[in-house]
């Protein structure tokens, strides 16, 4: 992926880490891989299984710290509801491995919402 280019993770609070160690977790869950297979698939070298559940909790904890604000900021009334399901709506429609010229364009219509929908 070329540098300049930013996926909807990127943005997120999660580590390109901790989104790809749940990406590995998932496929294990699935049992499309073994967890063996998981923990010697890292790009630098094979991580060791309290690792990876390590990772796999910081990641935990950072999705619920970041549900969590965006409740707050719906009771707060600086986003409203819908605005969020919207959102959510959007980006779930999206396929996960975007064509790559096309990445640009659809990482500014989803900024352009987010921005919309935070009203401060």
């Amino acid at each position: 992926m070329d540098s300049e280019q930013r996926v909807i993770s990127d943005l997120s609070s999660l580590t390109k880490i901790q989104v790809a160690t749940i990406k590995l977790h998932q496929s294990v869950i699935k049992t499309e891989i073994n967890m063996q297979q998981a923990l010697t698939t890292r790009k630098n070298s094979p991580i060791s299984r309290g690792t990876h559940y390590r990772i796999v909790a910081q990641a935990k904890r950072n999705i619920k710290e970041s549900l969590f604000t965006v409740a707050t900021a719906v009771q707060l009334g600086v986003v409203k509801q819908e605005d969020v399901q919207k959102l959510i709506t959007t980006v779930s429609r999206m396929p996960a491995d975007v064509d790559q010229e096309k990445l640009p364009e659809v990482m500014a219509l989803v900024s352009a919402l987010v921005d919309r929908i935070v009203m401060l």
